[in-house]
């Protein structure tokens, strides 16, 4: 019988929970698309036509992290009311930085726009949620581009070797990966980084 409850509550964390979080986010893009039809929204995903359903899916995403995480955001304030580069460390499984996006836009009603690896823009069906929380391939002329007309934009230089790679450790993994800095200069702007 325990190890019966062992093996199950095993299942349970290992396969429940990361498809619970999947069957989320592509109800959010369900949501977005119902959105769009029924309102019949044409307008750029960036732009406060959307943000509505932006607010929608952020508080869903904000209930979600402070029930099943206890998810706290401390320090909003100290970031800067016009551009800049948050620079994180990337965990396994991102989704405290979706966490992040949701409450940064429901206090402070800012989009900070993403740096996404490519393989991202591959996923089927996750199109408009994408577009509509703000997430970008990140080459240097869209971060200086997004920087230049006010955006927040957040890098993980690490990207997916650092999520896959590295351990309970959090040690960083940036390799020559400092192009971020670059931007910065490049745009002028604060860099922040939280790792």
């Amino acid at each position: 019988v325990i190890i019966a409850s062992l093996t199950i509550s095993a299942i349970l964390v290992f396969f429940i929970v990361p498809l619970t979080l999947l069957f989320f986010i592509y109800l959010s893009n369900i949501l977005l698309l119902i959105y769009q039809r029924n309102g019949e929204v044409t307008a750029d995903p960036l732009s406060d036509d959307w943000d509505s359903a932006r607010k929608t899916i952020a508080s869903f995403w904000d209930i979600y992290a402070r029930i099943w995480h206890g998810y706290e955001l401390h320090g909003v304030e100290n970031l800067p009311e016009g551009p800049g580069i948050l620079v994180y460390y990337h965990g396994a499984i991102p989704i405290d930085y979706l966490y992040f996006l949701s409450r940064l836009f429901l206090w402070k009603k800012r989009i900070c726009l993403s740096v996404a690896d490519h393989f991202v823009f591959r996923l089927p069906g996750l199109k408009l949620l994408l577009e509509v929380t703000g997430i970008m391939p990140g080459t240097r002329e869209e971060c200086l581009l997004a920087l230049k007309n006010g955006y927040l934009v957040s890098i993980s230089p690490g990207g997916v070797r650092e999520a896959l790679f590295s351990d309970e450790s959090y040690q960083l993994m940036w390799g020559d990966r400092k192009g971020f800095a670059q931007v910065a200069l490049d745009a002028k702007v604060v860099s922040i980084t939280d790792y």
